[in-house]
C-alpha cells in the first residue's frame, strides 16, 4: 500500500504477522527525526528464527490517501523492510484482493474507501 510519512512517500508491504503499526528502515527512521521523540514503551520483533530485536519506536502522522492518522513507527538496523502491521490495519476494513494483487482500506471504519 501506499503511505506518505513526513514527507517521504513509501510502499509498504501489509504483514498480518507484525504486530506494529509501520515498520521503516532505521536509516529513514534517523532522518525523520524519530529517535528524538521515543516512545517510554518497549517493542520487540520477533524474527522466524526466534531472535528477538528491539524495536526503536516513536509516534508519527502517516497519510494513506486523504486520511491521516498518527501511528507507532518502529524501526531497528537489523531490519530493512517497509512493512504495515494490524496495529495499523484495525483502524480500516481491510479487503484483499489476491489475484489482482490489490488492497482496499475502508476507512477509518465507517468513513469511506479508497484503493492502496
Amino acid at each position: 500500500m501506499e503511505a506518505r510519512l513526513g514527507g517521504f512517500e513509501l510502499e509498504l508491504v501489509v504483514d498480518t504477522g507484525f504486530a506494529g503499526g509501520v515498520l521503516i528502515p532505521f536509516p529513514l527512521f534517523e532522518s525523520l527525526g524519530l529517535l528524538s521523540t521515543l516512545s517510554a514503551d518497549s517493542y520487540r520483533a520477533v524474527l522466524p528464527d526466534s531472535r528477538r530485536l528491539r524495536l526503536f519506536t516513536a509516534k508519527e502522522e502517516v497519510t494513506v490517501g486523504k486520511e491521516k492518522m498518527v501511528v507507532e513507527v518502529h524501526a531497528t538496523p537489523s531490519i530493512d523492510r517497509k512493512l504495515v502491521g494490524r496495529s495499523f490495519l484495525r483502524s480500516f476494513v481491510a479487503v484483499l484482493d489476491g489475484g489482482g494483487e490489490e488492497l482496499e482500506l475502508r476507512g477509518p471504519v465507517g468513513r469511506g474507501s479508497r484503493k492502496g
